[in-house]
């Protein structure tokens, strides 16, 4: 196989520059006898003959020299030429003598610094768990320190002054009647008053005669009058509520309701009486102290007529622990002159809470 040694740009350059030199030397020998009709300046001898016979050279003659033409793409490069043999080693050249000795140079500083620190290397496996050791004797038990003295009893604060009452909002219209709720629970009996002292026994007086026997009356007829209507409403309160100084018992339902004389809107304190006359208000219900109050703590709850408390409606407990509770209720008789009229039942005292409370108002006469 033939091996080709590719041209480079120096040995491209160099052939050029042969080429150059050759045609200009050819050219200078041919001017004089070219024989043509042009200076003798435009004859120059080509290596490709001549455009017009000018024996013995081959020249030509030239019209005035153009612009030079842009330069050519380079052509692709030729093939690499074979590789030649490598020649003969020589031989090797005799051994010098050895040089003087130097003198010893200046000594170099201490040791370079301190290599970085390697990486830590791996947690050994942890060792078994040693033997628990024996328990040690439990030491003495300490003197139990002496009781410290009860604190006094912090005065209790005078209850606050009631707020004034509202002014009584406009009635609404009365709601269809509801279904006739569970009966509610018997009122308290009241207090059976002392008996009086006996009279003293008159003296007998003589007996009289014995009168005539009069004519018997004729027999007249039976009365036909009928009863009055039943009007009452009962109102309750399931859910415990909370408490204190002021406040007014929420009953957030009706439990049955008999006739337009009394009212009651549900979640609501207030019971409203519509007609004149007398009334009877019965009340019922469990109370027990609130959170974070001072003991003894004494609550009193009472009926109000139009904000004004009525006589002989009230009841009062006083509670020694926040785990006591008592059932509590009044009873009383009431007159209602003006319409509408508010009745509420209200609390004092400290804070307290209540629960499965009723209040029964029953209209027993006309005034």
């Amino acid at each position: 196989m033939m091996w080709f040694k590719r041209k480079n740009t120096e040995e491209i350059r160099q052939d050029s520059e042969m080429q150059d030199n050759e045609i200009e030397e050819q050219s200078a020998g041919c001017r004089d006898d070219c024989g043509c009709s042009q200076p003798s300046g435009s004859c120059q001898w080509t290596p490709f003959g001549c455009h017009r016979p000018c024996p013995p050279k081959p020249c030509c003659c030239t019209g005035p020299t153009g612009a030079t033409g842009a330069t050519g793409p380079m052509g692709p490069a030729g093939l690499d030429g074979a590789t030649g043999a490598t020649g003969p080693a020589g031989a090797t050249g005799a051994t010098g003598a050895t040089g003087p000795t130097g003198p010893t140079g200046a000594t170099g500083p201490a040791g370079g610094p301190t290599g970085a620190t390697g990486p830590a290397g791996a947690t050994g496996v942890i060792g078994p768990t040693g033997p628990t050791g024996a328990t040690g004797p439990a030491g003495a038990d300490g003197a139990i320190g002496a009781t410290g003295p009860t604190g006094p009893t912090g005065a209790t604060g005078p209850a606050g002054a009631d707020g004034a009452t509202g002014a009584t909002g406009v009635t609404g219209p009365t709601g269809p009647t509801g279904a006739t709720g569970p009966a509610g629970a018997t009122g308290l009996t009241g207090f059976t008053g002392a008996t009086g002292p006996d009279g003293a026994t008159g003296a007998t007086g003589p007996t009289g005669p014995t009168g005539a026997t009069g004519p018997t009356g004729a027999t007249g007829p039976a009365g036909t009058g009928t009863a009055a209507p039943a009007s009452f409403l009962s109102a309750y309160s399931t859910p415990v509520q909370t408490g204190t100084a002021g406040t007014n018992l929420v009953f957030d339902r009706n439990a049955i309701i008999a006739g337009t004389d009394v009212t009651h809107e549900q979640n609501s304190p207030q019971v409203m009486i519509q007609t004149p006359g007398y009334y009877e208000v019965s009340f019922h219900g469990t109370v027990g102290p609130g959170s974070g109050v001072t003991f003894p703590l004494t609550v009193t709850l009472y009926l109000e007529q139009q904000g004004t408390e009525v006589p002989g409606a009230a009841v009062q407990q006083t509670f020694q622990t926040s785990t006591d509770s008592s059932s509590l209720g009044f009873q009383q008789f009431v007159e209602v002159m003006d319409t509408p009229a508010v009745l509420q039942v209200a609390g004092q005292g400290g804070a307290f809470y209540y629960g499965g409370v009723t209040l029964t108002v029953q209209k027993t006469g006309d005034i």
